[in-house]
């Protein structure tokens, strides 16, 4: 009899910043995960920025050790320093970690919830200072872990944990007050805490998986921010710069929607803007081209933003800010007119 290996499911990283691919993010198997992986008759493998998950079947196709019900935890470890310059993500994404499942629809993610990522050792912040305040630590199914009741006269701000022996995965705090409930949610993973990743991918495996392989996405949408395009020129006066203006003459050819600028003197510059000090000496003067709308960032920068006087192209394609840069603030030195 002959083996092969078939397609059991895969996670595909999709951001609207790339062209093609993202391979900004490493899929992490801890331990556990690894040897559910060797139960199955299952290989996990990251190609071109997607994981496949492969199981092991006869001749026929059939599994030859199916594990329906089972869930395969994955860690998210961001693999491109600059990922949040240019990715729509919350003020807390360093903080709170992004927890991803299948569990309302077998082969798609829900959205993802926000969980705090803890290793085997951990204390809990209480959230009021109410008191009595009952404080009950739940593993992912609801069972309690532990609790205990602090009262007023006892002064504690912060419950501690040790979870060893416990299984990683899901866990939550509950804390109830005399009038009030608060519920916070925690992941419980060693080595992923280890690790530094943004998030975590819980997938249950569902029968169907070995008749249509089911395909996963994660997706992120790209950082969309006003671009200040700040023009310095050599020249006597401020009125010099008059001819000057900032056109897109590229948008059909890239298929996009036209990108407008607004023209702002330095004279009407606000502490918004940056003080034409610190961006010349008295030789220069400074005019800033500020987009009407703000503009999601690409990979790939959008052809024909052009600079333009009276007509004419000075800079066929200006700059837009690269990945390295945290914002859309762009400096134009331009020699003379």
């Amino acid at each position: 009899m002959s083996t092969q290996f078939k397609i059991l499911c895969t996670v595909e990283v999709a951001h609207a910043y790339y062209s093609e691919n993202c391979q900004d993010i490493r899929f992490i198997i801890p331990e556990d995960t690894a040897r559910r992986l060797r139960n199955g008759k299952l290989l996990a493998r990251d190609f071109g920025g997607k994981l496949y998950v492969l199981f092991e079947a006869d001749d026929a196709g059939t599994a030859l050790a199916a594990v329906p019900g089972k869930t395969l935890r994955i860690g998210l470890q961001l693999a491109n320093p600059y990922f949040t310059n240019f990715t729509e993500v919350d003020a807390d994404f360093g903080s709170w970690k992004q927890l991803y499942r299948n569990s309302a629809a077998p082969a798609a993610l829900d959205p993802p919830e926000k969980v705090m990522l803890v290793g085997q050792l951990f204390s809990h912040t209480l959230t009021d200072g109410a008191r009595p305040v009952t404080v009950t630590l739940k593993d992912a199914d609801g069972q309690t872990l532990q609790s205990e009741v602090i009262t007023a006269a006892e002064d504690r701000t912060a419950v501690s944990y040790d979870l060893t022996g416990q299984n990683p995965g899901a866990c939550s705090i509950e804390e109830i007050y005399p009038a009030a409930t608060e519920q916070i949610a925690y992941y419980f993973d060693a080595e992923l805490t280890q690790a530094g990743v943004f998030g975590m991918l819980e997938l249950s495996i569902d029968s169907s998986f070995y008749n249509t392989a089911a395909e996963f996405e994660l997706a992120f949408a790209a950082r969309e921010e006003t671009l200040n395009y700040y023009v310095l020129v050599t020249a006597q006066q401020a009125s010099d710069l008059n001819p000057l203006s900032v056109t897109d003459s590229g948008f059909a050819e890239d298929g996009r929607v036209q990108i407008n600028f607004t023209k702002i003197p330095a004279a009407s510059f606000t502490a918004a803007e940056i003080s034409p000090d610190l961006l010349g000496d008295s030789s220069k003067q400074v005019v800033l081209f500020r987009s009407q709308a703000p503009v999601a960032r690409t990979e790939k920068a959008k052809k024909k933003i052009q600079l333009m006087k009276n007509g004419e192209v000075l800079i066929s394609h200006l700059p837009q800010p690269r990945a390295e840069e945290s914002n859309a603030d762009l400096i134009i030195p331009v020699s003379k007119l």
